[in-house]
């Protein structure tokens, strides 16, 4: 969490709201309260993306992943940790772009 706070900070970008799950690292987000919570604040206009320590806390299962890209194009939002960017063109299998 520490390194996404200090990106986020380097940035000049403000972060809205944190949200964490203590789920196991390999079950689905859909059991996730956070996650919901991550999604619907960027639908609501109220962030503009997501930032997450690791990639793999987005969504390990193909159903997550799939999901999630679905929601990247809906939306447009911004899905980035301190090391890769997931570009929205490439977002169906979330594969990472040079930050």
């Amino acid at each position: 969490m520490a390194s996404a706070q200090r990106y986020i900070s380097g940035a000049g970008w403000e972060a809205v709201e944190t949200y964490v799950d203590r789920a196991a690292p390999f079950e689905s987000r859909a059991l996730c309260e956070g996650w919901h919570n991550a999604l619907a604040a960027v639908e609501q206009g109220k962030a503009a993306g997501i930032v997450t320590p690791l990639l793999v806390m987005l969504g390990h299962l193909e159903e997550d992943r799939a999901n999630l890209a679905a929601w990247q194009a809906r939306t447009g939002a911004l899905i980035t940790t301190p090391w890769a960017v997931v570009d929205a063109a490439d977002s169906t299998d979330l594969r990472r772009s040079a930050a």
